[in-house]
């Protein structure tokens, strides 16, 4: 179905081909390619790079940061840094976590993303007035541009520790997968994206789990979700047979073990539920990564540690340097595709700058967040309207994007 009560069956014709569209426009991001064209065209059309004596250099290898990397990509001088081997495609991290062998394919190394220009490192310190940014070895690299685009850290499993090499990473969700298949009992803390997308790929996936996921909020996901489209997405995940325990707060989460266990223990919460598990999944405590500039930008950070930044993307008050995606302070829902949006308009306004074109602001979108519950099942609202299985399916849900990635960057996706 495409929402709650509608069937296709129900929608003429050209609505149904209006919906059909719209998931295509999600899916391929078409809604950038126009504007990003044109933007990189530039004096007579033939060239679309910056000064020969520029240095771009990206400090985050996430969606955001890939995709400045990916703009650049023959064009200009850049420097990708980032503190693992690879970039982890953490849109599908969940289904990584129940399906064996699928963890390996969403990590893809940094040098086949971006070859030499990949340098890996931990930034300390960023100096303005020299232009340079120093590493936790010393080493300081020169850039005429910085981007900034640390993203979040959250716990394992919506992703693995900062400076993880590609097999530790997929032994811990081999791991996962394990405990998982040997757990009768799981309950999952956190009813936010990770939280709840974790709990729709293991109530898919496993049938004989008893899947218990607890929120302190009545509102799953984000607060831009609708009434409606939160209806829809509890109904999936109680059909699913996902007990939701909403409203309430563990009381006793430092007690709790973080692996499975063979005996049954009790997860408690402040309203005085008492809920047997053998493995508990911790899916709460994501932050804005300020690592890299806490020090030296702290005074162009907000209370969440979010850069401050203007129309442009561009930190205040700071000469070239800009920040993207989950690390400026942007009003939009956070989320990958909004990040590529920004890194698209972002290198386009660098050439246009460099040629002595005017700049484009970024204007912040409305709400559009796909939430997938396993491998058929999920929400997708767009502005107000809501969207059910059907077309979550179509977008998200069947593969999580991780082939596009592949084909967007001309990489053989390894079989899972």
């Amino acid at each position: 179905m495409f929402s709650g009560r509608s069937s296709p069956a129900v929608l003429g014709s050209r609505q149904i081909s209006r919906h059909r569209l719209l998931a295509y426009t999600v899916q391929n991001r078409t809604e950038t390619k126009k504007d990003s064209t044109a933007y990189l065209r530039m004096g007579s059309g033939s060239s679309s790079s910056l000064a020969a004596e520029s240095h771009v250099v990206i400090i985050g290898g996430g969606f955001g940061g890939t995709h400045v990397a990916k703009k650049l990509k023959g064009k200009n001088k850049f420097t990708l840094i980032d503190g693992k081997e690879c970039l982890q495609h953490n849109i599908s991290a969940l289904r990584g976590a129940v399906q064996p062998g699928f963890a390996s394919a969403s990590f893809i190394p940094y040098s086949d993303l971006v070859g030499d220009n990949f340098k890996r490192g931990t930034v300390t310190a960023i100096d303005q007035s020299a232009k340079t940014v120093t590493l936790e070895d010393s080493s300081t690299i020169n850039y005429t541009t910085l981007v900034i685009a640390t993203g979040t850290r959250a716990p394992f499993p919506g992703q693995v520790p900062a400076n993880s090499d590609k097999s530790d990473a997929v032994s811990m969700y081999d791991k996962i997968i394990e405990e998982i298949k040997s757990s009768k009992k799981i309950v999952i803390i956190g009813g936010g994206a990770v939280g709840v997308e974790l709990a729709g790929e293991i109530a898919t996936d496993y049938k004989d789990k008893e899947v218990t996921l607890i929120h302190p909020r009545d509102v799953l996901v984000d607060a831009d979700i609708i009434q409606k489209a939160q209806k829809l997405m509890k109904d999936q995940l109680t059909k699913l047979g996902v007990n939701l325990v909403l409203g309430e707060r563990v009381s006793n989460l430092s007690e709790l073990p973080r692996e499975h266990t063979a005996e049954m223990f009790k997860v408690l919460t402040d309203k005085g539920t008492e809920i047997e598990a053998d493995l508990v999944l911790f899916c709460t405590g994501a932050k804005v990564n300020s690592s890299a500039y806490e020090n030296s930008l702290a005074d162009k950070m907000n209370e969440r540690g979010q850069l401050k930044v203007t129309e442009f993307l561009q930190v205040e008050g700071c000469e070239d340097i800009y920040a993207i995606g989950d690390c400026n302070d942007v009003k939009e829902t956070k989320m990958a595709y909004r990040a590529e949006q920004q890194a698209d308009l972002l290198v386009s306004n660098l050439v246009n700058e460099a040629n002595g074109k005017a700049k484009k602001p970024y204007k912040p979108k409305g709400v559009m967040m796909v939430v997938s519950l396993g491998r058929n099942g999920g929400i997708f609202q767009f502005g107000t309207s809501v969207f059910g299985p059907f077309m979550t399916k179509k977008i998200k849900s069947g593969d999580l994007f991780v082939k596009k990635f592949y084909k967007d960057w001309g990489l053989k996706m390894q079989k899972t």
